[in-house]
């Protein structure tokens, strides 16, 4: 239900636990700063698993890593080692200090799709003769998280999709098409709201991930979802419904941030 409402505090309280685990019984001791900075360092670790806060090695020049805070960044830019939850708990809406590329979150999708494990991105499909790519770019690399995980996730991603979720505009349910997304409202100080969505489809078996971000058009799910939806469904399906066909005018054309209003 969190992931179909895309609900922002039990996105809190999951980090919380994870940070800062409150005690469960006497026994079971207090929370300490030493504590604290181990349990961040170890979400990191699994988090950059993912192919953040780093190089993905894809064949096009000019890539970025993002980033992902430390404990030690923490300590610096909040000159103290006493930090708590409270001051980095926006972490886990993917704000805060957090940064990464379109193409990363796209990776990540793909880590989903597959249930834990992601090929580099690339885009020469072959070189030579034996008709495939170089070597590095069939390996799997795969995360810390358990397949199991990644599996839980995808009915709540399968729901953005249905009525009275987030992401309800990219269900393409109607030419039988299950698609598993999340969609993404980046504040912005400076004018309209960037929308994201990323996603897969079909979400049992995956053949395409796509991640959309478009700045200052608002909510995700008015804007980015459907564009997400269009693309897929072309790729897999090779034509848009009739249905759709005004969505292709409304995302050349359109004024997407007052779909928001």
């Amino acid at each position: 239900m969190a992931l179909k409402y895309s609900c922002n505090p039990y996105f809190y309280q999951v980090l919380r636990a994870v940070v800062e685990p409150r005690p469960d019984s006497a026994a079971t001791p207090a929370d300490t700063v030493a504590q604290r900075h181990a349990h961040l360092a170890t979400w990191r670790r699994q988090v950059r698993s993912f192919g953040l806060d780093t190089l993905l090695g894809v064949d096009i020049a000019h890539e970025q890593p993002g980033f992902l805070p430390t404990p030690a960044y923490y300590d610096k830019a909040r000159r103290t080692r006493n930090w708590t939850f409270k001051s980095i708990y926006s972490l886990s809406i993917g704000q805060g200090e957090i940064n990464l590329t379109g193409l990363q979150t796209a990776n990540v999708l793909a880590i989903i799709a597959n249930r834990g494990w992601y090929i580099t991105p690339h885009f020469v499909r072959a070189i030579g003769n034996t008709g495939q790519p170089l070597p590095r770019f069939t390996e799997r690399h795969r995360t810390l998280v358990d397949s199991a995980s990644f599996a839980a996730l995808v009915p709540g991603m399968v729901a953005a999709m249905q009525r009275g979720g987030t992401a309800e505009l990219a269900s393409l349910a109607d030419v039988g098409i299950v698609v598993a997304g999340k969609t993404g409202t980046v504040q912005n100080d400076e004018g309209d709201d960037h929308a994201t969505f990323a996603g897969f489809a079909p979400a049992n078996q995956p053949r395409i991930v796509v991640a959309v971000y478009i700045e200052n058009a608002g909510f995700g799910g008015l804007s980015a979802a459907p564009c997400a939806a269009l693309i897929m469904e072309k790729y897999l399906k090779g034509k848009i419904a009739p249905r759709r066909k005004k969505w292709e005018y409304w995302l050349r054309c359109g004024d997407l941030a007052s779909q928001g209003h």
